[in-house]
């Protein structure tokens, strides 16, 4: 899906969601995480990024280098690239979603089915943002590593999640990730804009 396409999309999220709140909103359980100990959401929040991440150093480890070096081209705009990412994330997520639950039979199970490969892939970019950040550490400081911006990444993501409320670990997790995957956002933004207006001019 091209940037103009989502874009246009955009403005019937806000009825998408009030049509159908009930279906999409009851797949979640924000109030889980707030039952859970400091101490066990900084593990498990470890975890998930250290595992996460080594999937991703496994399968692309070169896209780590090329998001630091985007990084490196105009930092002060990275995280609001970021956030973008994160915003055309939801929007077709949630119209993929409000889609699906128009099916009357398998429409629960197939939203469902959207929005665990949702959260896995929600998972997935987050945890690349903070090992992004965690080999930024390790460029700055030193030589560059991304095996131990890795584990820096993991700890970061670990501390959030001790130091804050449910709601505020969330916001600056997403935060710092926003800014490990802004570069790559805003290549791929640029980029995709580059390929529509060469296309349009032929």
């Amino acid at each position: 899906m091209s940037c103009d396409a989502v874009v246009s999309v955009a403005p019937t999220v806000t009825g998408l969601a009030a049509a159908t709140g009930t279906p999409i909103v009851g797949q979640l359980e924000p109030a889980v995480a707030a039952e859970l100990s400091r101490p066990f959401r900084a593990l498990v929040s470890f975890v998930l990024v250290l595992v996460s991440g080594a999937v991703v150093l496994q399968l692309r480890r070169g896209s780590v280098d090329e998001s630091i070096d985007a990084i490196s081209d105009s930092p002060a705009v990275a995280v609001l690239y970021g956030i973008a990412g994160y915003v055309i994330i939801a929007i077709v997520g949630l119209y993929g979603a409000t889609t699906l639950a128009s099916f009357s039979v398998a429409g629960g199970i197939l939203v469902r089915i959207v929005v665990l490969i949702g959260s896995a892939f929600v998972l997935v970019l987050t945890s690349f943002g903070f090992l992004v950040v965690g080999t930024l550490f390790t460029d700055v400081f030193g030589n560059r590593s991304p095996s131990r911006g890795l584990l820096i990444g993991a700890s970061l993501s670990a501390v959030t999640w001790l130091l804050f409320s449910p709601a505020g670990s969330i916001a600056s997790s997403l935060a710092i990730a926003a800014f490990g995957i802004g570069g790559s956002v805003r290549v791929w933004i640029h980029s995709e804009r580059t390929v529509k207006t060469e296309v349009n001019a032929r």
